[in-house]
C-alpha cells in the first residue's frame, strides 16, 4: 500500500511577526493545529512536525495530536535544515513512497488540494509536484522517495529549491484555487482574519 509522509515545517522564529506564528489563533485553533486538522483526513499518511524556535510552547500546543514531533536544533540555518531533519526521521521509518512538505502558516490550503497533489504524485509520472499560485510557486510540494537522499542533505534557507531546480524536467506544477497567503507580519495575519 502506497504511503505518504507529511512534513509540516514549524521551526521558524517568526521574527518579523514578533510572536510565534505557529501559535496564532485561527478558527478556534492555532495556525499549526489548523494545518494538522487539514491534513488528518488524508489516508495512508503520517504527519511529522519539525519544531525549532519556541520549541517548548509549540510542542505543548500539539502534544495531544497524533503526530511525530522532530526537534531541529539548527533551525537558525533555515528551511533546508528543517527539511533535512524531517526527511532523516522519515527515512528511518523506511516505509514511505513520497513526502508532502508544507508550512504551518498556509491556512487557506484545503485538504482537497493536499489530496490532489498526492494523487498526481501517484499517477502523473513526475517526481516533484508543486503548487503554482497567481504570483508565486512552491509549497505544498510532493517529492518521490527517490529524492529522499538529496532532501536529507539540504542545509540553508533556500529550502528545497536546489532539488527542484536540479530535476526541473521531473516537475509538475499544480495550480492552486486559493490565493497564496503565508503569515509573516501582523498585517498579513489581519488580512487572514478579514478573509475568515
Amino acid at each position: 500500500m502506497s504511503k505518504t509522509a507529511i512534513l509540516i515545517l514549524a521551526a521558524g522564529e517568526s521574527k518579523r511577526l514578533g510572536e510565534p506564528k505557529q501559535l496564532l489563533s485561527y478558527k478556534e485553533e492555532t495556525l499549526l493545529t489548523h494545518t494538522i486538522t487539514q491534513l488528518k483526513p488524508i489516508e495512508h499518511s503520517q504527519i511529522i512536525v519539525v519544531v525549532g524556535a519556541h520549541f517548548r510552547e509549540v510542542f505543548q500546543s500539539i502534544r495531544t495530536q497524533e503526530v511525530f514531533v522532530v526537534k531541529n536544533s539548527n533551525w537558525e540555518k533555515g528551511m533546508g535544515s528543517s527539511i533535512s531533519k524531517g526527511v532523516e526521521f522519515l527515512r528511518k521509518k523506511n516505509n514511505f513512497d513520497r513526502v508532502l512538505i508544507t508550512l504551518s502558516d498556509l491556512p487557506l490550503v484545503t485538504t482537497k488540494h493536499y489530496e490532489d497533489l498526492i494523487e498526481l504524485s501517484k499517477t502523473a509520472g513526475k517526481r516533484i509536484i508543486f503548487t503554482e499560485y497567481k504570483d508565486t510557486s512552491g509549497v505544498p510540494v510532493v517529492f518521490d522517495k527517490s529524492l529522499f537522499d538529496e532532501l536529507s542533505l539540504l542545509k540553508d534557507d533556500q529550502g528545497a529549491k536546489p532539488v527542484v531546480k536540479k530535476y526541473k524536467k521531473e516537475v509538475l506544477k499544480y495550480t492552486s484555487k486559493t490565493p497564496y497567503l503565508d503569515i509573516d507580519t501582523q498585517e498579513e495575519y489581519q488580512r487572514l482574519l478579514d478573509l475568515s
